[in-house]
């Protein structure tokens, strides 16, 4: 507005200036008649008209300058200049209309940008921009403009993000925005979401372990959360099923024990549990027991057994007998006896008058407890099902190996110099099995028994009259009544043919 105003009074002053330059052109022409001529009166007052005229415009000029710089404004200069084109003021009427114009400008500019500050939107930026493209602030308004617009799509980043309130959409702004105005806080929610996911696992996962409520289910948890919030509780719970489940143990081996009633029962309470609420009683029932049972087993000299069958054999194999055998024998008669005394309670009244007898040749309680152990088993099968007769499955019963296991050299000596006497055997000795002594009286089957050999029954069908055939007709030894330990081996070997 103020460069139209500045043309238009250029242009006014320079249509008054032609006119001033035609009406000088006539005064000097009327000049230039007259001094051709002498002045007339006419003239002379029409001078003193002109210079009259010339005094009153000079005045009217000053008078509008002074006025218009009173008034200071690009109005009172454009008026100036419009009523006095060529006033001695038009030169700096124009100046100071041009800078009026600009100072209303930069006075525009600076309202403008002060006004989209205040705003502080990039909306406001851009109009500035927008209206003032060679303004002062056009940079710093675009450079507003890109950081406004930055942050607003940082604001709804975050914005998205924190409705979302998931680990993967804050996550994601992390990455979109690394440098952004949220990363602080992002981080602090990405972390506490972390956590509350830990504490829920870890609740769930104690919650799970409580409802099966086995040790096996805590020692998971514990695997699983070893810094969790229920490690303590937990280990608590292992330890008190651990001994609830010692203690239930403990009270069914104690009962186990006492339905046997057998001093070996007892003992192996004691053995397995050397800690147990019964130990006392246990160790008190078994020792009174072992007393009894010493008790009710006949006493046999077996130092008088062992020295007679140490004898037999050097007259029947030959060669010298020593102390070593002997010990040997005693050592075995000795085991017998107190594995009888163990097992007393499992054998029955009519075996133990059957296979405990002192009445017969050199007794040996290598031989009872062959015999007990035999009779024992044979009942035991049977009682079971009839499945021998349908031919079902047999597995002969085994002596306790703890007396063949520790046969000593001098025994072994011994059973090579039988092997020599008689005829040649399947098995080792040593082998285990249940054993009755021969009756001494003649077989009550009427059987013709050969004068040497082994004495082989005729075919039975049922494999417990198997077993007692065979086990009679087993020679012992010549009649010497020692142990025969290969008994089952021969049992076995003609069951099997």
């Amino acid at each position: 507005m103020s460069a139209d105003l500045y043309q238009q009074s250029r242009r006014a002053g320079r249509a008054a200036f032609s006119k001033l330059a035609i009406v000088a052109s006539i005064i000097a022409g009327a000049a230039l008649a007259s001094a051709c001529s002498q002045p007339s009166d006419t003239q002379q007052a029409q001078q003193q008209q002109q210079g009259a005229d010339e005094q009153a415009r000079k005045d009217a000029d000053e008078k509008a300058w002074a006025d218009a710089e009173k008034t200071g404004t690009v109005a009172a200069y454009t008026a100036y200049l419009q009523n006095f084109g060529s006033g001695a003021h038009v030169s700096e009427a124009s100046q100071r209309i041009v800078a009026l114009n600009e100072a209303a400008r930069k006075a525009a500019d600076e309202k403008a940008w002060a006004d989209a500050e205040k705003a502080g939107t990039a909306a406001a930026y851009t109009a500035y921009i927008q209206n003032f493209g060679g303004g002062v602030h056009v940079a710093e308004a675009r450079q507003r403009v890109g950081e406004l617009g930055r942050k607003e799509a940082d604001d709804k980043a975050w914005a998205d993000a924190v409705r979302a309130g998931t680990p993967a959409a804050i996550t994601a702004y992390t990455q979109n925005f690394s440098s952004g105005a949220h990363v602080a806080e992002a981080r602090q929610r990405l972390a506490a979401l972390d956590e509350q996911t830990r504490k829920d696992a870890d609740d769930k996962a104690w919650a799970d372990a409580e409802k099966a409520g086995t040790a096996a289910a805590f020692n998971g948890y514990i695997q699983k959360f070893g810094s969790g919030a229920h490690v303590a509780e937990a280990r608590q719970r292992i330890a008190a099923l651990d001994e609830q489940a010692n203690k239930e143990a403990d009270e069914k081996a104690w009962a186990d024990a006492e339905k046997a009633g057998t001093a070996a029962a007892f003992t192996g309470y004691v053995q397995k549990f050397g800690s147990g609420a019964h130990v006392a009683e246990a160790r008190k029932r078994a020792a009174a027991l072992e007393t009894q049972g010493r008790k009710e087993v006949p006493f046999i000299d077996i130092q008088k057994t062992c020295k007679a069958a140490a004898g037999a054999m050097v007259r029947l194999m030959g060669g010298t007998t020593n102390e070593q055998d002997v010990n040997a024998c005693l050592d075995s008669e000795q085991k017998a006896r107190d594995q009888i005394v163990k097992d007393r309670a499992t054998y029955a009244a009519a075996d133990k008058v059957q296979c405990m007898r002192t009445d017969v040749y050199l007794p040996s309680y290598v031989e009872w407890l062959t015999c007990l152990e035999m009779e024992r088993d044979v009942r035991k099968e049977r009682q079971q099902d009839e499945t021998f007769g349908r031919g079902g499955p047999y597995t002969l019963p085994r002596v306790s190996p703890t007396i063949n296991e520790r046969a000593t050299p001098a025994t072994k000596r011994m059973e090579q110099r039988t092997k020599r006497a008689q005829r040649p055997r399947l098995t080792a000795r040593g082998s285990g099995g249940s054993y009755a002594p021969a009756r001494l009286s003649t077989p009550s089957l009427p059987l013709s028994q050969p004068s040497a050999g082994v004495y082989i029954p005729p075919p039975a069908s049922n494999p417990s009259a198997q077993i007692n055939q065979l086990n009679h007709s087993f020679p012992l030894n010549g009649g010497l009544g020692l142990n025969p330990t290969n008994r089952d081996a021969y049992i076995r070997y003609n069951l099997a043919r």
